[in-house]
Protein backbone atom coordinates (compact mmCIF):
# COMPACT_ATOMS: atom_id res chain seq x y z
CA UNK A 1 0.00 0.00 0.00
CA UNK A 2 1.56 3.64 -1.27
CA UNK A 3 -0.94 5.42 0.90
CA UNK A 4 0.41 5.78 4.42
CA UNK A 5 -2.81 7.90 7.49
CA UNK A 6 -0.92 9.08 10.16
CA UNK A 7 -3.27 10.30 13.57
CA UNK A 8 -2.31 13.67 14.48
CA UNK A 9 -1.69 14.42 18.48
CA UNK A 10 -5.06 16.85 19.00
CA UNK A 11 -2.26 19.41 19.72
CA UNK A 12 -0.82 18.93 16.30
CA UNK A 13 -2.04 21.19 13.38
CA UNK A 14 -4.15 18.52 10.99
CA UNK A 15 -4.26 18.75 7.16
CA UNK A 16 -7.74 16.80 7.18
CA UNK A 17 -9.95 15.94 10.26
CA UNK A 18 -11.80 12.69 10.15
CA UNK A 19 -15.85 14.22 10.23
CA UNK A 20 -16.54 16.42 13.28
CA UNK A 21 -14.99 15.65 16.58
CA UNK A 22 -13.14 12.72 15.10
CA UNK A 23 -9.46 11.83 14.88
CA UNK A 24 -7.42 14.16 13.54
CA UNK A 25 -5.60 12.89 10.53
CA UNK A 26 -2.97 13.28 7.60
CA UNK A 27 -1.55 11.00 4.85
CA UNK A 28 2.17 10.70 2.82
CA UNK A 29 2.13 8.84 -0.44
CA UNK A 30 4.98 6.14 -0.46
CA UNK A 31 7.53 6.32 -3.67
CA UNK A 32 7.67 3.24 -5.99
CA UNK A 33 10.38 0.87 -5.27
CA UNK A 34 11.59 2.23 -2.09
CA UNK A 35 11.52 -0.74 0.17
CA UNK A 36 12.12 -1.35 4.25
CA UNK A 37 13.42 -3.65 6.34
CA UNK A 38 13.83 -3.83 10.48
CA UNK A 39 17.01 -6.07 10.85
CA UNK A 40 17.22 -7.54 14.62
CA UNK A 41 20.34 -9.55 16.04
CA UNK A 42 19.59 -11.94 18.20
CA UNK A 43 21.68 -13.47 20.95
CA UNK A 44 22.12 -17.14 21.50
CA UNK A 45 20.51 -16.23 24.87
CA UNK A 46 17.44 -14.82 23.27
CA UNK A 47 17.09 -10.39 23.54
CA UNK A 48 17.57 -8.22 20.66
CA UNK A 49 21.22 -6.58 20.92
CA UNK A 50 20.96 -5.12 17.48
CA UNK A 51 18.44 -3.08 15.99
CA UNK A 52 18.90 -1.59 12.35
CA UNK A 53 16.58 -0.46 9.81
CA UNK A 54 17.31 -0.97 6.21
CA UNK A 55 16.02 0.96 3.36
CA UNK A 56 16.31 -0.20 -0.61
CA UNK A 57 15.40 1.34 -3.37
CA UNK A 58 14.98 -0.59 -6.23
CA UNK A 59 14.72 1.87 -9.09
CA UNK A 60 17.42 4.29 -7.97
CA UNK A 61 19.56 0.92 -6.85
CA UNK A 62 20.49 2.68 -3.24
CA UNK A 63 20.26 1.94 0.40
CA UNK A 64 20.22 3.38 3.52
CA UNK A 65 21.48 1.28 6.48
CA UNK A 66 20.63 3.18 10.34
CA UNK A 67 21.41 1.67 13.78
CA UNK A 68 18.58 2.38 16.14
CA UNK A 69 20.92 2.70 19.71
CA UNK A 70 19.51 -0.39 21.94
CA UNK A 71 18.89 2.04 24.67
CA UNK A 72 16.50 4.57 23.18
CA UNK A 73 13.63 5.36 25.39
CA UNK A 74 10.35 4.25 23.76
CA UNK A 75 6.70 4.34 25.10
CA UNK A 76 5.58 0.48 25.72
CA UNK A 77 1.95 -0.43 26.79
CA UNK A 78 2.25 2.66 28.97
CA UNK A 79 5.66 2.83 30.56
CA UNK A 80 8.82 4.21 29.20
CA UNK A 81 11.37 1.69 28.51
CA UNK A 82 14.20 0.87 26.45
CA UNK A 83 13.66 -0.41 22.26
CA UNK A 84 15.69 -3.37 22.98
CA UNK A 85 13.44 -4.55 26.07
CA UNK A 86 10.44 -4.69 24.12
CA UNK A 87 11.33 -7.57 22.17
CA UNK A 88 11.43 -9.39 25.30
CA UNK A 89 7.97 -8.05 26.05
CA UNK A 90 5.83 -8.69 22.49
CA UNK A 91 8.74 -10.38 20.29
CA UNK A 92 9.53 -9.11 17.14
CA UNK A 93 6.01 -7.27 16.40
CA UNK A 94 6.35 -5.04 19.23
CA UNK A 95 10.23 -3.71 18.28
CA UNK A 96 8.64 -3.34 14.60
CA UNK A 97 5.57 -1.48 15.99
CA UNK A 98 7.91 0.87 18.37
CA UNK A 99 10.00 1.69 15.28
CA UNK A 100 7.69 2.24 13.11
CA UNK A 101 6.00 4.52 15.11
CA UNK A 102 9.21 6.40 16.39
CA UNK A 103 10.01 7.07 12.90
CA UNK A 104 6.43 7.57 10.83
CA UNK A 105 8.37 4.76 8.74
CA UNK A 106 6.06 1.73 7.48
CA UNK A 107 7.87 -1.50 8.07
CA UNK A 108 7.78 -4.14 5.05
CA UNK A 109 9.47 -6.92 6.42
CA UNK A 110 11.44 -7.87 9.54
CA UNK A 111 14.77 -9.97 9.54
CA UNK A 112 15.93 -11.69 12.91
CA UNK A 113 19.52 -13.28 12.67
CA UNK A 114 21.46 -14.87 15.87
CA UNK A 115 24.39 -15.23 16.22
CA UNK A 116 25.50 -18.72 14.20
CA UNK A 117 23.72 -17.68 10.91
CA UNK A 118 26.06 -14.11 11.48
CA UNK A 119 28.92 -16.18 11.57
CA UNK A 120 27.61 -19.07 9.03
CA UNK A 121 27.34 -15.96 6.76
CA UNK A 122 30.72 -15.36 7.23
CA UNK A 123 32.21 -17.53 6.45
CA UNK A 124 30.33 -19.59 3.60
CA UNK A 125 31.92 -16.43 1.87
CA UNK A 126 35.57 -16.80 2.69
CA UNK A 127 35.56 -14.10 5.48
CA UNK A 128 35.46 -10.35 5.64
CA UNK A 129 38.07 -8.12 4.82
CA UNK A 130 37.36 -5.13 8.04
CA UNK A 131 39.55 -2.61 9.34
CA UNK A 132 38.80 -3.17 13.24
CA UNK A 133 38.85 0.21 14.77
CA UNK A 134 40.62 -0.80 17.98
CA UNK A 135 41.96 -3.21 19.99
CA UNK A 136 39.45 -5.29 21.52
CA UNK A 137 40.45 -7.64 24.72
CA UNK A 138 36.96 -8.19 26.42
CA UNK A 139 35.61 -11.84 28.55
CA UNK A 140 32.11 -12.73 29.33
CA UNK A 141 31.21 -16.09 30.31
CA UNK A 142 27.85 -15.41 30.62
CA UNK A 143 27.58 -13.90 27.62
CA UNK A 144 29.48 -16.92 25.70
CA UNK A 145 32.26 -13.67 24.68
CA UNK A 146 36.11 -13.94 24.26
CA UNK A 147 37.11 -11.26 22.23
CA UNK A 148 40.97 -10.49 21.79
CA UNK A 149 41.52 -9.23 18.13
CA UNK A 150 44.27 -6.50 16.99
CA UNK A 151 43.21 -3.09 15.36
CA UNK A 152 43.85 -2.59 11.73
CA UNK A 153 42.64 -3.97 8.39
CA UNK A 154 42.62 -8.18 8.65
CA UNK A 155 40.15 -11.06 7.13
CA UNK A 156 37.86 -11.70 9.87
CA UNK A 157 36.12 -15.30 10.31
CA UNK A 158 32.59 -15.83 11.01
CA UNK A 159 33.83 -16.05 15.28
CA UNK A 160 36.01 -13.06 15.07
CA UNK A 161 33.41 -11.12 13.11
CA UNK A 162 31.03 -12.33 16.01
CA UNK A 163 33.67 -10.35 18.60
CA UNK A 164 33.86 -7.29 16.44
CA UNK A 165 30.15 -6.33 16.34
CA UNK A 166 28.93 -7.29 19.68
CA UNK A 167 31.86 -5.88 21.71
CA UNK A 168 30.38 -2.76 23.40
CA UNK A 169 32.74 -2.63 26.45
CA UNK A 170 34.88 -1.95 23.58
CA UNK A 171 34.20 1.62 23.66
CA UNK A 172 33.91 4.34 25.74
CA UNK A 173 30.66 5.65 24.46
CA UNK A 174 29.54 1.71 24.61
CA UNK A 175 27.09 1.65 22.56
CA UNK A 176 27.55 4.25 20.47
CA UNK A 177 31.10 3.16 19.24
CA UNK A 178 29.46 0.01 18.75
CA UNK A 179 26.56 0.70 15.93
CA UNK A 180 29.30 3.11 14.09
CA UNK A 181 31.13 -0.25 14.46
CA UNK A 182 28.28 -2.75 13.37
CA UNK A 183 27.67 -0.24 10.54
CA UNK A 184 30.97 -0.73 9.06
CA UNK A 185 30.88 -3.90 9.34
CA UNK A 186 27.74 -4.76 7.58
CA UNK A 187 28.77 -1.91 4.96
CA UNK A 188 31.62 -4.51 4.30
CA UNK A 189 29.74 -7.43 4.54
CA UNK A 190 26.99 -6.30 2.12
CA UNK A 191 30.23 -5.03 -0.48
CA UNK A 192 31.83 -8.55 -0.38
CA UNK A 193 28.58 -10.62 -0.25
CA UNK A 194 27.61 -8.65 -3.52
CA UNK A 195 29.95 -9.26 -5.69
CA UNK A 196 29.80 -11.54 -8.53
CA UNK A 197 32.38 -13.85 -7.32
CA UNK A 198 29.72 -15.19 -4.71
CA UNK A 199 26.57 -15.60 -7.27
CA UNK A 200 27.76 -19.28 -6.86
CA UNK A 201 26.91 -19.68 -3.35
CA UNK A 202 23.37 -18.31 -3.76
CA UNK A 203 21.76 -21.32 -2.73
CA UNK A 204 24.39 -22.21 0.62
CA UNK A 205 23.77 -18.65 1.78
CA UNK A 206 19.64 -19.29 1.60
CA UNK A 207 20.41 -22.51 2.90
CA UNK A 208 21.74 -20.58 5.83
CA UNK A 209 18.99 -18.40 6.04
CA UNK A 210 16.24 -20.99 6.14
CA UNK A 211 17.70 -22.48 9.18
CA UNK A 212 18.99 -19.72 11.57
CA UNK A 213 17.20 -16.85 10.22
CA UNK A 214 13.12 -15.82 11.37
CA UNK A 215 12.08 -13.43 8.38
CA UNK A 216 8.28 -12.32 7.70
CA UNK A 217 10.13 -12.36 4.11
CA UNK A 218 8.94 -14.45 1.25
CA UNK A 219 12.07 -16.60 -0.07
CA UNK A 220 11.37 -15.34 -3.93
CA UNK A 221 11.48 -12.06 -2.45
CA UNK A 222 14.61 -12.57 -0.76
CA UNK A 223 16.15 -13.54 -4.46
CA UNK A 224 14.73 -10.73 -6.07
CA UNK A 225 16.38 -8.28 -3.60
CA UNK A 226 19.30 -10.11 -3.84
CA UNK A 227 19.77 -10.10 -7.29
CA UNK A 228 18.84 -6.54 -7.75
CA UNK A 229 21.95 -5.84 -5.29
CA UNK A 230 24.23 -8.05 -7.15
CA UNK A 231 26.83 -5.51 -8.98
CA UNK A 232 25.52 -2.35 -6.77
CA UNK A 233 28.87 -0.34 -6.61
CA UNK A 234 27.80 0.14 -2.49
CA UNK A 235 30.94 2.62 -1.88
CA UNK A 236 28.82 4.99 -3.68
CA UNK A 237 24.67 3.19 -3.48
CA UNK A 238 25.09 2.70 0.12
CA UNK A 239 24.68 5.64 2.97
CA UNK A 240 24.99 4.62 6.86
CA UNK A 241 23.73 6.63 10.05
CA UNK A 242 22.21 6.58 13.43
CA UNK A 243 19.83 7.88 15.33
CA UNK A 244 20.97 11.14 17.00
CA UNK A 245 20.23 11.94 20.56
CA UNK A 246 21.63 12.60 24.27
CA UNK A 247 22.63 10.05 27.08
CA UNK A 248 20.13 10.92 29.68
CA UNK A 249 20.66 7.88 32.44
CA UNK A 250 18.87 5.46 32.00
CA UNK A 251 17.83 6.33 28.05
CA UNK A 252 19.39 7.54 25.33
CA UNK A 253 16.95 10.29 24.53
CA UNK A 254 16.32 11.33 20.35
CA UNK A 255 16.91 14.41 19.33
CA UNK A 256 13.52 15.48 17.11
CA UNK A 257 15.18 17.62 14.43
CA UNK A 258 17.77 15.61 13.37
CA UNK A 259 16.05 12.22 12.96
CA UNK A 260 13.70 14.20 11.47
CA UNK A 261 16.55 15.28 8.98
CA UNK A 262 17.44 11.75 9.09
CA UNK A 263 13.99 10.49 7.96
CA UNK A 264 13.43 12.69 5.33
CA UNK A 265 17.12 11.86 3.72
CA UNK A 266 15.81 8.11 3.90
CA UNK A 267 13.20 8.80 0.79
CA UNK A 268 10.35 6.89 1.68
CA UNK A 269 7.80 8.88 1.13
CA UNK A 270 6.86 11.77 -1.91
CA UNK A 271 6.61 14.36 0.55
CA UNK A 272 8.71 15.57 3.60
CA UNK A 273 7.59 14.20 7.02
CA UNK A 274 6.29 16.88 9.02
CA UNK A 275 7.65 16.69 12.21
CA UNK A 276 4.09 15.71 14.24
CA UNK A 277 3.68 12.33 12.45
CA UNK A 278 7.10 10.93 14.38
CA UNK A 279 6.31 9.48 17.98
CA UNK A 280 9.54 10.25 19.71
CA UNK A 281 9.34 9.98 23.31
CA UNK A 282 11.09 12.51 25.87
CA UNK A 283 10.47 10.98 29.43
CA UNK A 284 9.09 14.11 32.03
Amino acid sequence: DLHVEFELDPDDLPEQADGEGGTKKMSLNRRKGVYTCLLLGVADQGGSDTIMLGVFDTEAKTSSLISIPRDTVVLYNGSYCKINATYSYGGVGAVVQSVSKMLAVPIDYYVTVNTRAFRDIVDEIGGVYFDVPRDMNYDDPVGGLSIHINQGYQLLDGKKAEGVVRCRNCYPDADVGRSATQRAFLAALAKQTVTLSNVTKVTSLINILNEYVESDMALNTMVYFGTQAVGMDLDTAMSTGSLEGTWISPYWVLDDASVLELVNGLGIYEEQVPASVLKIVHPQ
